[in-house]
């Protein structure tokens, strides 16, 4: 299961809720109509909308804002087979997770432990052996290769990157 977004407020008397989504918008709620919570529950979206960088959903069987309240810091989870197919060469940000870097010269780096988004280029935080850590831009100029079979992922750093 793939965590994809948490409930944080009610929004209205009929039952909405507000969640802060970490999809890739919406693809993802075209695609994606049964969510799951952490005990494996269904939740079925019957509707979604977006506002101000959040999604508002409504939920079957959440049909008045009681019955909303109670499910605000609520994460849910997708299927990672249902999740909607990217095009070639983009990665979601989980199968990026606990990749090796590789340099040029075939040396590990360290490992992918974080995916930062941000506005020029999503950063991957990598964490070298000795627990240091170190920001890479996720661009071609930087990332040759992503090998998911491998689990690999060659860097390309520039002088004074790492």
């Amino acid at each position: 299961m793939i965590y994809v977004m948490q409930i944080v407020n009610t929004h209205g008397i009929r039952g909405e809720v507000k969640a802060l989504h970490f999809t890739d918008g919406e693809a993802f709620f075209k695609k994606v109509k049964t969510v799951y919570k952490k005990d494996d529950t269904s939740v079925k979206i019957l509707s979604w909308r977006f506002q101000k960088g959040a999604v508002l959903l409504k939920l079957e069987g959440v049909d008045d804002v009681d019955t909303a309240e109670k499910m605000k810091f609520t994460e849910l989870y997708a299927r990672k087979e249902d999740l909607p197919k990217l095009p070639e060469g983009e990665y979601y940000f989980f199968e990026l997770m606990g990749l090796t870097g590789v340099l040029p010269d075939g040396s590990h780096f360290g490992t992918v432990t974080n995916v930062i988004e941000n506005n020029a280029a999503n950063l991957l935080e990598f964490t070298k052996e000795d627990g240091e850590k170190v920001l890479i831009p996720n661009i071609p100029v930087f990332v040759e290769k992503v090998d998911l079979r491998q689990k690999l992922i060659y860097i390309t750093p520039i002088e004074g990157l790492i």
